[in-house]
C-alpha cells in the first residue's frame, strides 16, 4: 500500500511497524516521530494503522472478556450450599479443575503463532469430623 507520493519513512517500513507501534514496542523516540509524521502525510498508511488499532483493541477487548470474567453471585450460593451438604455427608472430596492458557503472538511480517498450555490439577479436601 502506497500513496504514490515520496516520504522520508517510506509506507512499506511504515505498515511492517504498525504493530509495534500499536504496542508500544518502539523504544527510539525519533522512529516513532518518523512514523507519526509519515501517518500525518499518507492517507492510506493512516487509514490502514486506524484498522490495525480497531483490530487490536478488538482482539485485546475478546480476550480480557473471555479471560477474565467473574462467576455470578448466584453460582458462589449454589457451589456453597453443594460444599455444605457434601460436608455432611463425608469427610473428603476431590476437585479437578482444568485451564487453558493461550497465546497468541503477531510476527512483524503478519504470520501468527498460536500456543496453548492445559493446565489439569486435582485437589483434595478433606473436612474434620464433627
Amino acid at each position: 500500500m502506497s500513496c504514490g507520493e515520496p516520504h522520508a519513512t517510506p509506507c512499506v517500513e511504515v505498515l511492517g511497524a504498525a504493530v509495534f507501534l500499536i504496542d508500544g514496542e518502539i523504544e527510539e523516540v525519533s522512529r516513532v516521530r518518523d512514523i507519526e509524521t509519515h501517518l500525518a502525510e499518507c492517507p492510506p498508511c493512516r487509514s490502514e494503522m486506524d484498522h490495525e488499532r480497531k483490530t487490536h483493541q478488538m482482539l485485546h477487548d475478546l480476550l480480557t472478556r473471555s479471560c477474565c470474567e467473574e462467576a455470578p453471585p448466584e453460582f458462589h450460593q449454589q457451589l456453597a450450599m453443594q460444599l455444605a451438604a457434601m460436608r455432611n455427608q463425608s469427610t473428603e472430596f476431590f476437585a479437578e479443575f482444568t485451564r487453558t492458557e493461550i497465546s497468541i503472538q503477531i510476527e512483524e511480517f503478519g504470520s501468527v503463532e498460536h500456543h496453548e498450555i492445559t493446565i489439569e490439577t486435582t485437589q483434595e479436601f478433606h473436612f474434620p469430623n464433627e
